[in-house]
């Protein structure tokens, strides 16, 4: 008998843990960051990058590593520094570039870049940059450090999402080199993976693929070869739903082609709010 109850009992409780957990993962949540709910924005952003270069016609293997640490510092639309009503313009603090497969003179200039660029983000996290020249590649492969924020940080629906829907960003950025113009498109598939409670705080956790391509244009196609063509990766981020705040996110990213030199690049870049 008292079997019986307990069995009972526990099978009641298991049902009811289900309709809980089962009805609630069919709820929506509207997906969407609002810079216009903080006066100030300030993340911390890495990247790192390793790899090898075998220029052609030659047995000997190049190592290479860097890294990136720097704090993204962003005001509010209503300072008047976006274009737009709900657009945030992040500029880099403390910049700390590590990179000593480089020249000196090659490592003060992108210092200096770093330095002074502007990141514009948009309401639906559509990004731009101040800077759109082409940096060299590192040894032959290239490393885009300029456009390692665009990988790291997600496009959001602005809509209701249930969990496992998905959505896809296509993005494109201008490219200057010394020989002529071109661009670098980006594309990203999302897909909300889970929404949970955490310590009082709906979070919502994503994922996404992308890809990363270069175009470049008439004479600028002849400095190809200086830049890494294209590539792919994965991301994923959590957000605070009911702040529509981005709370942290990493993207991987890998070179899959270069026409100067059998190259294989490694970046991983991370961003996490500091609060």
């Amino acid at each position: 008998m008292f079997c019986g109850k307990f069995l009972k009992s526990g099978f009641l409780s298991a049902m009811l843990m289900f309709f809980i957990y089962g009805c609630g993962s069919n709820e929506k949540v509207f997906l969407a960051i609002d810079y216009s709910g903080s006066a100030e924005w300030q993340y911390l952003l890495g990247a790192d990058i390793y790899g090898t270069a075998t220029e052609y016609g030659s047995d000997s293997v190049q190592t290479f590593s860097g890294s990136l640490r720097t704090y993204l510092h962003g005001l509010s639309p209503e300072d008047g520094t976006g274009s737009s009503t709900n657009e945030v313009s992040f500029g880099l603090k403390d910049v700390t570039f590590m990179a000593p497969f480089l020249p000196e003179e090659e490592r003060e200039d992108i210092y200096n870049r770093l330095s002074v660029m502007r990141i514009f983000v948009s309401e639906n996290n559509g990004i731009s940059l101040s800077d759109t020249v082409g940096m060299p590649g590192v040894l032959s492969g290239g490393w885009d450090i300029m456009r390692s924020v665009a990988r790291v940080m997600p496009a959001l629906p602005n809509a209701h999402m249930a969990v496992k829907s998905s959505w896809e960003r296509e993005q494109r950025f201008p490219l200057n080199t010394p020989n002529g113009h071109g661009d670098v498109l980006l594309y990203q598939f999302f897909t909300l993976d889970s929404v949970y409670n955490n310590r009082g705080v709906q979070e919502a956790a994503l994922s996404w693929a992308f890809n990363y391509r270069v175009a470049l244009a008439g004479d600028g196609a002849s400095s190809a070869r200086k830049y890494p063509l294209s590539g792919s990766g994965r991301g994923n981020a959590v957000l605070d739903v009911k702040q529509k705040k981005l709370l942290k996110s990493k993207a991987t990213f890998q070179v899959t082609h270069s026409q100067n030199a059998n190259v294989e690049l490694n970046e991983i870049v991370h961003l996490e709010v500091v609060e």
